[in-house]
């Protein structure tokens, strides 16, 4: 066991994400903070993944290209649906 020294604003936030009054800051840290890995790692965890659909893989190439278009970022979207999601939704 550690004692950490927190300012009053990261304790905050930290309590912020505690889900019950009995969850401890540990069990907040250890769901929320990812174990560093390496990219090996993560190419290994990727390859474990399903493959995607035809769909899914049109839909994915589609949004991307999208998303890399200057048009798009400068177009008025709605904040509160980032503009991958509401194309997914939309497609579904």
């Amino acid at each position: 066991m550690k004692t950490l020294t927190l300012t009053n604003e990261a304790y905050e936030r930290l309590k912020d994400w505690k889900t019950a009054t009995n969850d401890s800051f540990s069990a907040v840290v250890l769901r929320m903070v990812p174990k560093r890995g390496t990219l090996a790692e993560m190419i290994e965890d990727f390859q474990q993944l399903p493959p995607l659909t035809e769909r899914q893989a049109d839909m994915m190439a589609e949004i991307v290209a999208q998303a890399n278009e200057w048009d798009n970022v400068v177009a008025e979207v709605d904040p509160t649906r980032p503009v991958a999601l509401r194309q997914v939704a939309d497609a579904i």
